[in-house]
């Protein structure tokens, strides 16, 4: 009979991608294309195990070919006015802008005017090598041409899928959490707006706005995100207010342009500070479970732990 030994477990842990410290490269595979640089973020080299998060920069006049990926895409529109090509339709984007490139669906894209495109990228599941050949899942689509122009996003209309646009407008009165996997007062002074999920296609990850209005209680910080853990990773690319991150007892801050990363399992608590508002983008893969995908530390604290 075998002898039970003690299984030794890596730590899991939040850490914090410092938005100027982003190191681009040109001509980067992932991309194929003219004038476009990725600066990645987060990969398996970082822990994370589900989710490649980059930065794509497109220059005046730049482009990238069609292509198709065995992985689901989505984007952010950080800056500029970026034209996509995505299945047979062809839209014409500005900031605040999101959408879903679904697996295996052709999409191309172009930058005629004259100013920078920024856009936050999700990969969900990883890139990976297919066949032994390959790092980035990139195949070609020559059925999806460089777009020339485009319409703008419509939310209303059905015919116009896979896009969307974020406005300030768009989010309820603060309150506590109502999402996926979780509704509870653990999350606090909390406005949460959809934009990738399964409503529009998406099938492995999840990506949606997050604000919190900063609070104090007793003259420190409301922790508007009680510490808590669950089953699936979780990115927050800042783009407003900073945030004081907790850990299993260690504390971080992180400001706009910072991108926060939680590994499964890895404990993790916010607290807004300032007076402006706490906005994140927030990416979750695997998609939470539709029940009991969240557990907090302080709603365990109150049973006996035995073992």
């Amino acid at each position: 009979m075998k002898q039970s030994t003690e299984v030794s477990r890596a730590p899991r842990t939040l850490s914090i991608h410092r938005g100027d410290s982003v190191k681009f490269e040109d001509s980067h595979p992932s991309e194929p294309g003219q004038g476009v640089r990725v600066g990645q973020i987060l990969g398996p080299d970082d822990g994370a195990s589900h989710l490649s998060i980059a930065i794509v920069e497109l220059e005046p006049g730049g482009h990238v070919i069609g292509h198709r990926h065995p992985f689901e895409e989505s984007f952010f529109v950080l800056e500029g006015n970026p034209l996509l090509a995505v299945a047979d339709h062809n839209f014409s984007l500005c900031p605040q802008d999101f959408g879903l490139v679904p697996h295996a669906v052709g999409h191309a894209w172009s930058n005629p005017t004259d100013q920078l495109v920024r856009m936050l990228r999700v990969h969900a599941p990883q890139p990976r090598p297919i066949d032994g050949r390959g790092k980035w899942g990139v195949f070609e689509a020559p059925e999806t041409q460089v777009p020339t122009q485009g319409v703008p996003v419509d939310e209303l209309d059905p015919a116009k899928p896979y896009v969307g646009h974020f406005d300030q407008t768009d989010m309820a009165p603060p309150g506590s959490i109502s999402m996926p996997g979780y509704h509870g007062a653990n999350v606090q002074n909390v406005q949460i707006r959809m934009m990738v999920d399964d409503l529009i296609g998406a099938r492995h990850h999840a990506m949606f706005i997050v604000q919190f209005t900063p609070g104090v209680v007793d003259n420190a910080p409301l922790k508007t995100a009680k510490e808590h853990f669950h089953p699936f990773e979780e990115i927050y690319y800042l783009i407003s207010g900073q945030t004081r991150a907790f850990c299993d007892g260690e504390e971080d801050l992180a400001g706009v342009g910072d991108l926060v990363f939680a590994p499964v399992g890895a404990s993790h608590g916010f607290a807004a500070l300032g007076t402006e508002p706490l906005c994140w983008i927030e990416v979750q893969s695997p998609m939470p479970p539709a029940s009991g995908g969240f557990t907090f530390h302080t709603d365990w604290t109150r049973h006996t732990n035995i073992g």
